[in-house]
C-alpha cells in the first residue's frame, strides 16, 4: 500500500527494447542500462528486452504498467523523445508480420492483452538516424538516451503519478 494516498502502489515494467549491434536500434537497451544505476521505488523493474518477441511475456506477468523503450519511425527529428499511450488501433504502417521472429513490442503487448491482461502502456520512443552494424548510438539519439533516462527519473520518484502530464509535455 501507499501510505499517503492509501493506493495500491502499481508495479512498472521499464522495458528497453532493441539490438545493441544495430546502431540506434540499441536506443532502449542504452536507456536501461543508464537506469541501472539510479535508486529507482522498488516498485520498479528495468528489464533488457533485447530482440526477445514473445519471449518477453513472462517478462509481464505481475505488472500494471509497462514503459516500452525503444526506437520508431515517427515525425520526430532524432534527438528528440516523445512519451505516449496508444490508442485503439495503434500500429506500424505497412508492417506485414509473416513469422513469430518478427514480433515486436507492439505485438507483444497485444498479446498480452489477448491473455486477458489489461495493463497501462506507455512508449518511450526516439527516431533513429542511423540503423547500421555497429554498438555506438548516433550523436542525437544517445543525447536522446539521456534524456529518456532523465525523464524516466524524474517521473518514477512520485511513482508515475505525473505519467500523464510527462506525455502530454513530450507530445507535440
Amino acid at each position: 500500500m501507499d501510505s499517503r494516498e492509501g493506493n495500491t502502489t502499481k508495479k512498472t515494467l521499464v522495458l528497453g527494447i532493441g539490438n545493441i549491434i544495430m546502431g540506434d536500434e540499441g536506443f532502449g537497451i542504452q536507456v536501461v542500462r543508464r537506469l541501472g544505476g539510479a535508486n529507482l521505488p522498488p516498485s520498479v523493474r528495468l528489464e533488457e528486452g533485447g530482440v526477445g518477441g514473445f519471449n518477453l511475456l513472462g517478462s509481464l506477468e505481475g505488472m500494471s504498467r509497462v514503459i516500452v523503450v525503444d526506437v520508431m519511425m515517427t515525425d520526430l527529428p532524432p534527438g528528440e523523445i516523445r512519451l505516449f499511450r496508444p490508442g485503439p488501433g495503434f500500429g506500424e504502417p505497412g508492417k506485414t508480420i509473416v513469422s513469430f521472429h518478427q514480433v515486436g513490442a507492439l505485438e507483444l503487448v497485444q498479446m498480452w492483452g489477448l491473455l486477458g491482461e489489461a495493463p497501462e502502456v506507455y512508449y518511450l520512443v526516439t527516431r533513429p538516424e542511423r540503423i547500421a552494424w555497429g554498438t555506438e548510438l548516433s550523436p542525437p539519439v544517445e543525447a536522446a538516451a539521456a534524456k529518456a533516462a532523465r525523464l524516466l527519473r524524474e517521473i518514477s520518484a512520485d511513482d508515475f503519478a505525473v505519467l500523464e502530464r510527462s506525455a502530454r509535455l513530450c507530445t507535440p
